[in-house]
């Protein structure tokens, strides 16, 4: 009896340290708890600030944790979007790209012929009976080329962009979108390149119709004849591409921060418009003598030649003017052609993600 009554204090003493040791790991747990939580609101208005960039680690998170979305309050309807259109594939990606760019090209064609002709130095017909004719030679060519162009170059960026964020969420996001637009716009000139030769060539008047064109390249100077101007196209391409894509997803992502995430929405294809449009110029306006050589090394006197050596002659005959020749046709027909691009390239990929079954936070 009397060693039970001694030892009462001991076994006392070690259900209290017992008891202090539990209320410890329950603060610890409940702090570990507290972190998850935050993040997952750091996630989700990330998500919101994005617009349609969203990550694939932000929407698997989001689909793991649909009760999360809640905590947000209005902004889980545009998180539940978001994170649906990150979590599109490969092939959606293509075809959104390739329908979009299918469009912007149709209706923008003839804008794009009358350049041409001006940095060539042809002179250019207004009458109203030569424009449905005149200015949709090479349109055939042009569809053919840019549409699979449209399918590489954003179905390849998006790609990349998804996996580089997947693997390192916190990679650097400027960083990502110019490397995913220069991978992007390199595979999709390798296809472009012959026949944007073959349109320009139409366009210009060199021949009448596109058999003709391939026959007499090929002719002259085999397969490599239709990758003359290749290193012009990427020299002109690759800094619009890496101005173009990173500009529309910051100035995308500060409109959506601005105006759309404390409505709860997420970027409407017409906002994306206006957007792209405004990049689109801005751009272009910037790559104009870019294009310029480009047009030269592949249908003007300066076909074969270097891009210095074809620098050098513009700024012989024209002075730096002649280095933006045609720009206001080049800064309106981009300006239009990413303004349609954008609202169509939005629409589809917004149409194909309502279809996606994915775990949403609400209607």
């Amino acid at each position: 009896m009397s060693s039970i009554e001694f030892n009462f204090p001991k076994a006392q003493r070690r259900l209290e340290e017992a008891q202090e040791q539990l209320e410890a790991q329950k603060e610890a747990l409940r702090r570990a708890q507290q972190i998850v939580h935050d993040r997952e609101v750091e996630l989700m208005q990330a998500a919101v600030k994005d617009g349609v960039v969203a990550t694939t680690a932000t929407a698997a998170t989001v689909a793991l944790n649909p009760a999360t979305a809640a905590k947000v309050g209005a902004a889980s309807v545009g998180v539940a979007k978001t994170t649906t259109i990150a979590a599109l594939g490969w092939k959606q990606h293509l075809l959104a790209g390739g329908i979009a760019r299918g469009v912007a090209v149709s209706t923008l064609f003839p804008v794009d012929s009358i350049k041409t002709k001006l940095q060539i130095g042809q002179k250019i017909s207004w009458r109203l009976d030569s424009i449905g004719v005149e200015h949709f030679s090479g349109f055939r060519a042009a569809i053919l080329g840019q549409i699979p162009y449209g399918m590489l170059v954003f179905g390849t960026y998006e790609t990349i962009k998804a996996m580089v964020f997947a693997r390192y969420p916190d990679a650097p996001k400027l960083a990502v979108f110019i490397g995913a637009a220069v991978v992007g716009d390199s595979a999709g000139a390798i296809w472009l390149t012959p026949s944007e030769i073959v349109k320009q060539r139409l366009q210009s008047g060199q021949a009448k119709d596109t058999l003709s064109v391939v026959r007499s390249i090929y002719t002259q100077k085999g397969l490599r004849g239709f990758y003359a101007g290749f290193s012009g196209m990427l020299a002109r391409d690759l800094p619009f591409r890496a101005l173009q894509l990173p500009l529309y997803e910051v100035s995308r992502e500060a409109y959506s921060t601005r105006f759309c995430a404390p409505k709860g929405k997420m970027i409407a294809p017409h906002e994306a418009m206006l957007v792209g449009a405004s990049v689109g110029m801005l751009a272009a306006g910037i790559t104009t003598p870019l294009d310029v050589v480009k047009s030269r090394m592949m249908v003007g006197a300066s076909a074969g030649q270097s891009v210095p050596q074809v620098v050098k002659q513009i700024l012989k005959e024209g002075g730096v003017k002649g280095l933006f020749s045609g720009a206001p046709q080049r800064v309106g027909y981009l300006g239009l052609s990413n303004a349609i691009f954008f609202i169509m390239y939005e629409f589809v990929r917004g149409l194909m993600a309502g279809e996606t079954p994915m775990p949403m936070t609400s209607a």
